[in-house]
């Protein structure tokens, strides 16, 4: 009795820690920068075209987008990246402030923030292989 009473736990535990396990797992981080790429692009052509309601629904998105960045560099204990990040989703944040107020001025300066960010990220962990990049810690 004592054993089969062990062996469900051990059975539980293990499709516990497998269910709790699965939501870590992230989209791969070469599909987040294409959609950072395109929202950005978005974003640059929307606040030349001084269209602040669409330039604030890119810079949600980059804010999400961001946060995925965030998390992904979190999980390898890369310091820097996860402060690049950071500024350029909480420039994100603030150019969807300054856009939905129609302040383009303001907006264009929160741009240049994410801008460095992304530079200075691209800078410090990404390498061009000839075929493409790769990523380094």
């Amino acid at each position: 009795m004592n054993r089969q009473f062990v062996l469900t736990i051990v059975v539980v535990t293990a499709i516990c820690a497998g269910t709790t396990a699965f939501p870590q797992q992230h989209r791969p981080y070469n599909e987040i920068m294409k959609d950072v790429g395109a929202t950005f692009a978005s974003l640059k052509k929307n606040l030349d075209a001084n269209s602040g309601t669409t330039a604030a629904e890119d810079a949600a998105k980059l804010q999400q987008l961001f946060t995925e960045t965030e998390a992904f560099w979190a999980a390898l204990d890369t310091g820097d990246a996860v402060g690049f990040a950071k500024r350029a989703r909480e420039a994100a944040a603030a150019l969807g402030a300054s856009a939905r107020g129609n302040d383009i001025k303001a907006a264009q300066v929160s741009y240049t923030v994410i801008q460095k960010s992304c530079a200075n990220c691209h800078f410090s962990h990404r390498e061009e292989t000839g075929k493409g990049f790769l990523t380094r810690q």
